[in-house]
């Protein structure tokens, strides 16, 4: 009898894994498909004038397959914390070592910062301006974008809900 019962236990057991594993799969699933997510978030802006949008990250080979290859790259929506500062330039950066998209710190005030739910989604009243956006990752701000004066990440707000998607490409192989 107690046989039966540690078959049954062990049994029992893989099934519980199994359930968590379709689940979790399932809710990457969710995440993972970032149109489906673009278009969810959209539905939860409240703001009138500020700047609203998804933070996602990218993962594996994301190289354009060739047939009948395949891709391993994946787009996934995350929870970060968003931070907005006033426009800054590589001079106002203290730059991580040995990266080009982190930094350690920005010289110029802080504006603004949020955080994103699990499905990445973002929101955050402004005024207008012309700002530097980053992403806290591992304790570092990640930014990956200039314009051609040397400006981190820039880009400008004027008035109404604007729409910036935010993308990590760190983990990515292109």
């Amino acid at each position: 009898m107690k046989k039966v019962l540690k078959y049954v236990a062990i049994i029992f057991t893989a099934l519980i894994f199994t359930q968590c594993n379709e689940k979790l799969t399932a809710e990457n699933y969710n995440v993972c498909d970032i149109q489906k997510v673009y278009t969810k978030n959209a539905a939860k802006v409240t703001i009138s004038s500020g700047v609203w949008g998804t933070v996602s990250s990218m993962e594996g080979n994301c190289m354009p397959p060739i047939a009948p290859n395949s891709t391993t790259c994946t787009n996934c929506a995350v929870q970060r914390t968003i931070k907005i500062y006033q426009y800054t330039t590589l001079s106002n950066a203290t730059p991580s070592a040995n990266s080009s998209v982190f930094y350690d710190s920005f010289n110029t005030a802080l504006v603004a910062q949020v955080n994103a739910d699990s499905e990445g989604f973002f929101q955050v009243n402004l005024p207008a301006g012309n700002y530097t956006i980053a992403i806290v990752e591992n304790g570092k701000l990640y930014a990956n974008g200039f314009d051609g004066n040397g400006g981190i990440s820039p880009f400008s707000y004027n008035s109404g809900a604007q729409k910036i998607n935010l993308t990590m490409t760190y983990k990515a192989v292109f």
